[in-house]
């Protein structure tokens, strides 16, 4: 090859690359402005903390000034109300003293409300149930009651039916009665939460507390918000993921059908019904319940892992406010999963 044709070889060589580079940058160029143009567009905004030491999440679009800054204090605020150790929380308050003269209104509010919660569940939400659940202890080879303990004893210290109450007074009929409201305080906190980004205009949102979530809206793919949840894939119980869509709903999940004992051919979970201080005798290990808030979603489902999973296919079937996913055996057989007709369209797996 003689001088200038390996002179002209060279010069293309070079020509060439430089107009590769140049390609590659202008293409690198316009994937990030791509990138920032869909952010933006889509406006997707998210952050978390923390309140009654369970981390929460916010998701929410198009972005609106103020949202974090005002949803952190409601929060905060409800961290504050109920908070069984805060100094100043109405809720320890409440625990100390067996009277209570000119009570707050949030005092007495609270107790209509957990009293007609307690009602209507059968007397299955008990938040006054930690004397005697402290009087038990759960392993996967069965539940074991602490030495000496007399139930009928323990039983006297449960009960919301032992604190009476009106607009002027607050009065224990058992001393050292006990509310634990921390899971009843994010159930509200959400409610709150969801009420307040309703009210600023934002109508696309999607919020986590602990075992609450709850959404409205779509995302900024214009999907419907999905949550995720495990399932068993088999009789076996071997653990999936899956997704399901929420359709402006309030979801509570309680309950993990992996934690379990056996006894007489029984998977039975780690539960105590406050009704008769022993463990639930019944099949049902997981519910999941749909409502339309945090409050109702949350009681019920608590309520059923005491119930069991008969009382709640009857439920569901009678009440069309809620749905229900529920996983439970029966003697002797593998995991069964009962799911609300209305909602298998709604799931990323299939149900038999």
């Amino acid at each position: 090859m003689n001088s200038n044709a390996r002179k002209n070889l060279i010069y293309s060589i070079v020509l060439l690359l430089m107009v590769l580079v140049v390609y590659f940058f202008r293409s690198q160029k316009s994937n990030i402005q791509t990138t920032e143009t869909s952010a933006e567009q889509s406006g997707l905004v998210g952050f978390n903390g923390e309140i009654l030491n369970e981390p929460y999440l916010v998701l929410y679009h198009p972005k609106i000034a103020g949202i974090e800054t005002s949803v952190d204090s409601i929060f905060k605020v409800w961290n504050e109300k109920f908070s069984s150790d805060l100094p100043g929380s109405e809720i320890r308050d409440l625990n100390l003293k067996d009277t209570l003269l000119r009570p707050t209104k949030f005092q007495v509010d609270l107790l209509k409300s957990i009293s007609k919660n307690h009602r209507e569940t059968n007397f299955a939400w008990d938040p006054s149930s930690g004397p005697i659940d402290l009087q038990w202890n759960f392993s996967t080879s069965g539940a074991r009651l602490r030495d000496s303990v007399n139930v009928a004893e323990i039983l006297f210290l449960v009960g919301l039916q032992k604190i009476q109450f009106s607009d002027s007074l607050i009065r224990k009929t058992r001393s050292n009665i006990r509310l634990d409201l921390s899971d009843y305080g994010k159930a509200l906190a959400l409610d709150e939460v969801s009420s307040f980004l309703q009210k600023r205009g934002v109508q696309n949102y999607f919020l986590q507390l602990g075992r609450y979530t709850t959404s409205k809206g779509v995302n900024e793919k214009g999907e419907v918000w999905k949550a995720k949840l495990t399932y068993p894939s088999d009789s076996l119980g071997i653990k999936k993921e899956g997704f399901l869509a929420l359709q402006n709903r309030s979801m509570a999940i309680s309950g993990d059908f992996t934690s379990f004992y056996s006894q007489d051919s029984l998977r039975k979970t780690f539960k105590i019904d406050p009704r008769t201080g022993y463990p639930v005798g019944h099949g049902l290990l997981s519910a999941i319940v749909l409502a339309d808030d945090s409050e109702t979603a949350g009681v019920i489902s608590e309520s059923l892992m005491v119930r069991g999973w008969k009382e709640g296919i009857a439920l569901d079937s009678a009440n069309q406010e809620i749905n229900l996913i529920l996983v439970y055996n029966e003697k002797g057989s593998g995991l069964k999963m009962y799911v609300n007709p209305m909602l298998r369209k709604y799931l990323s797996f299939p149900v038999k």
